[in-house]
C-alpha cells in the first residue's frame, strides 16, 4: 500500500507540472489589437487553464504599451506597427504575428462602395463634402479621422500618396482611440472613416469598406494600407509569456487569425 500511495503521488506531479508554475500574463497597447488579442488569450487559457490571460480593454496607445512593457508595469505590449528607432533602442523584443489590411470603410446609410485614393484625399482635405460628389446621395459626408502618432493615421499616410502631406480641415473628427472609431463609424450616418478588416468582422452591417482604386481589400502587397501586428516583451519573460508566444504560432492560434481576417506571420523566437 505504502509502494502505491508513493507511486502515485509520483503520477500526480508528473500529470501537473505546470499547475506550480502558473502565472498572470498582462497585455495592453494598441486599440485595434484588442479584439484579436483577446481572442487568442481565451484559446490560450482553455488550452493551458492554469494561466490567466489579461488584456487591457483602453488602449495605452502603441507608445504606451511599449513603455509600459520596458518599465515592467504590463507583460506584453501590443503595437500596429513597427517599432520606431527608440522604441528599438529599448531591451525589448518584438514579435511580428499578423498583418491587418487597413482600409476605409463608410456607414452602411452610405450607398456608395468604391472609390479612388484622389477622392479619399478630396474628402479628407474638404474639397469634396457630399456623398453625391462620389455618386452617392445628396448627403453631407461627416469625415473621421485618427491622430497623428496613431498606427492607423500612419499607415494611411504611407499608403496613399496624395494623403502623406494632406491637412485635414478642423471639421474633421479626430477620435483618440479604435473603439472610439468603430462606435462613430457604426452610429453616425453618412460617416467615413479609418478602421481595419478585424475591426470590420464586428461592426457586421452597420458599416462597409471601401474598394480602393478598383480593388477589394486584402492583405497583398498591392493594396496600400497594412497594419504589422507586433506582441512586444520585455526583459522579464515568465514561463507563461514564452508559452503564449508559442502558442501563437499553433495551427489552432493562426486559423483564430485567418479567422478574424488577419494573415498569420512566420516569426521565429
Amino acid at each position: 500500500m505504502k509502494n502505491l500511495c508513493v507511486a502515485l503521488m509520483i503520477s500526480m506531479l508528473l500529470l501537473t507540472p505546470l499547475a506550480a508554475q502558473a502565472e498572470n500574463i498582462t497585455l495592453a497597447g494598441s486599440g485595434s489589437m484588442i479584439p484579436l488579442i483577446t481572442e487568442l488569450g481565451k484559446a490560450y487559457m482553455k488550452k493551458y487553464p492554469q494561466d490567466t490571460v489579461e488584456v487591457n480593454q483602453k488602449s495605452l496607445g502603441q507608445v504606451g504599451g511599449v513603455m509600459a512593457v520596458n518599465n515592467g508595469a504590463i507583460d506584453i505590449a501590443m503595437s500596429a506597427r513597427d517599432l520606431d528607432r527608440s522604441e528599438k533602442a529599448l531591451p525589448v523584443k518584438a514579435y511580428e504575428i499578423a498583418v491587418v489590411p487597413g482600409l476605409f470603410a463608410v456607414n452602411s446609410s452610405v450607398p456608395v462602395k468604391a472609390v479612388t485614393s484622389q477622392q479619399i484625399c478630396d474628402i479628407y482635405s474638404g474639397k469634396i463634402k457630399n456623398w453625391k460628389q462620389v455618386g452617392g446621395a445628396d448627403a453631407p459626408i461627416v469625415v473621421l479621422t485618427r491622430p497623428e502618432a496613431d498606427s492607423t493615421k500612419i499607415a494611411v499616410r504611407r499608403g496613399i500618396a496624395c494623403f502623406a502631406a494632406l491637412k485635414e480641415p478642423a471639421d474633421v473628427a479626430v477620435l483618440p482611440k479604435a473603439k472610439d472609431m468603430f462606435t462613430a463609424l457604426t452610429a453616425k450616418p453618412n460617416s467615413i472613416g479609418m478602421i481595419d478588416t478585424v475591426a470590420l468582422i464586428d461592426a457586421g452591417a452597420k458599416a462597409r469598406a471601401l474598394k480602393l482604386d478598383g480593388k477589394e481589400v486584402s492583405a497583398s502587397s498591392s493594396w496600400p494600407i497594412i497594419h504589422h501586428y507586433n506582441l512586444v516583451l520585455g526583459k522579464n519573460r515568465g514561463e507563461a509569456v514564452k508559452r503564449f508566444i508559442q502558442f501563437i504560432k499553433s495551427p489552432e492560434a493562426q486559423g483564430l487569425i485567418k479567422k478574424e481576417k488577419a494573415v498569420p506571420t512566420n516569426f521565429s523566437l
